[in-house]
């Protein structure tokens, strides 16, 4: 195998079955590889005729040509990351266990997931009974990953699942069966307003927090959440952080999705369907953001953004944001409409504002000011500077959006003409306090907002923090 010189963007390998209505299967996977930048290779394992309403017929592909597939693209192309769908027969189980733990045990080490397709959305079987211990034995300890749904996970643990402490109990179950970690699908856990998945990893337990979406059934998000899952391992992301992607985009799919035929809705891919880097940056970054546990704690009463500026910004036509704003549900967050330019003033101004001084400082989010959280900052080494919102000059509040770039051009100076990490202001009449993170990009921003949250829940806890927030 000769290594491809100059590859700037990963290769996955989907095996899985085909759906004629590219809503699941190798069709599904290919569009969210190609939307996340990543070139996915295919094994067909089987052929379907299916729409939204149900699966009329599957052919299984002879285990010769499965085989031949997998032995043909394996010695050609390196590979960063392999996802495992429908295999359907017990005898294309037996072909691609065999073919990759030969694989894996002379050159292979990058992640595999495992996405254990057991019955359509629709209703359909999708792996025959005889095969069904085979794939147990064979299939599930390949992975790096499996991610069974509800109904998946109950056959997989051999347990009935009706809240999340049954889902915690089955995902340490499936973990004895030989795979390293386990992530159970919420969707279908819980009803109310809460889609919680439930995620096994390094012999820890992890909850995962979306809103459900009500009133909308939609085919392929199972498809879609372990495809973009797959990507964001083969880009080196740590499990959680690509699981927290996968969920977002799963999530948005389902927003986005639309009544095509006469059964089930086709889900769309929209959000990162643009050449503008700006947007799929800030993009990738808002889904890592809204889907950390208990983010609703640093969001202000006047809500949160987190925008990003296109290099040489001159206004805030330059600045993409979160349209709407992020807003703060409990102690979660959720987006109020897409991302765009034009969508923030504030944040956008400050931003603006310091690429004044630094260029590089091209991100930035806006979170609630409380003096515990500065003395996290500080206990981050994070530098720090400040304004008095008191002392803005009476021509300065006088002028419509001029308060911010007064205030975070007042603070820099302060601290030798360079760029903080964090700028706050402690409010004034009429004026809620604020804490501005600032960064290179948005994930950089993202990362000091999660390092905050994560040692002030460390130190104090959640519910105490919340306790005075009503």
């Amino acid at each position: 195998m000769v290594k491809t010189i100059g590859k700037d963007m990963p290769f996955i390998l989907s095996i899985g079955g085909s759906d004629s209505s590219s809503i699941a299967g190798i069709q599904m996977d290919i569009k969210v590889a190609l939307m996340l930048n990543t070139y996915c290779l295919s094994v067909v394992t089987a052929v379907t005729a299916q729409n939204t309403s149900r699966v009329n017929y599957i052919k299984p592909m002879d285990a010769s040509i499965v085989k031949a597939q997998l032995d043909t693209l394996l010695d050609d192309f390196i590979i960063d990351a392999i996802k495992i769908g429908m295999l359907y027969t017990k005898e294309n189980i037996d072909v691609v266990s065999n073919t990759l733990y030969n694989y894996i045990s002379s050159n292979y080490s990058k992640p595999i997931v495992v996405d254990p397709i057991l019955v359509s959305s629709t209703g359909t079987r999708l792996l025959e009974h005889n095969a069904m211990h085979d794939y147990v034995k064979r299939i599930i300890p390949l992975a790096s990953v499996v991610t069974p749904n509800i109904l998946e996970a109950e056959w997989l643990s051999s347990m009935s699942i009706s809240g999340i402490e049954d889902a915690k109990v089955a995902a340490e179950r499936i973990a004895g069966l030989g795979v390293k970690s386990v992530i159970i699908k919420g969707g279908h856990l819980m009803h109310g307003y809460d889609a919680t998945d439930v995620i096994f990893h390094e012999g820890k337990i992890y909850t995962m927090h979306s809103y459900r979406v009500q009133d909308i059934d939609a085919r392929g998000l199972g498809s879609i959440y372990s495809t973009a899952l797959t990507v964001e391992l083969a880009k080196g992301n740590d499990l959680l952080t690509a699981a927290s992607v996968a969920k977002s985009i799963a999530y948005n799919a389902l927003l986005k999705s639309i009544k095509a035929g006469k059964g089930m809705n086709v889900p769309l891919l929209r959000e990162y369907v643009c050449d503008d880097n700006i947007i799929k940056e800030l993009s990738r970054a808002v889904d890592v953001l809204i889907t950390t546990d208990s983010i609703g704690m640093l969001i202000p009463e006047s809500q949160s953004n987190l925008v990003f500026a296109k290099e040489n910004a001159k206004s805030n036509a330059d600045v993409a944001a979160v349209e709407g704003r992020i807003v703060r549900v409990g102690d979660k967050a959720s987006i109020a409409g897409r991302i765009t330019y034009s969508a923030s003033r504030h944040v956008a101004d400050a931003v603006l504002t310091a690429m004044r001084y630094d260029k590089s400082i091209r991100s930035a989010m806006n979170i609630m000011y409380d003096s515990k959280i500065i003395e996290a900052c500080k206990r981050l080494n994070m530098s720090i500077s400040s304004y008095d919102r008191s002392k803005e000059p009476i021509e300065v509040k006088a002028k419509e959006g001029m308060s911010i770039r007064w205030g975070i051009d007042h603070a820099i100076r302060a601290f030798n003409c360079m760029v903080p990490d964090i700028v706050y202001h402690e409010g004034d009449i009429g004026k809620e306090p604020m804490i501005i993170v600032f960064g290179n990009d948005p994930m950089h921003v993202v990362t000091k907002v999660k390092a905050i949250l994560e040692l002030i829940i460390k130190e104090k806890g959640s519910d105490e923090y919340n306790e005075g927030r009503g």
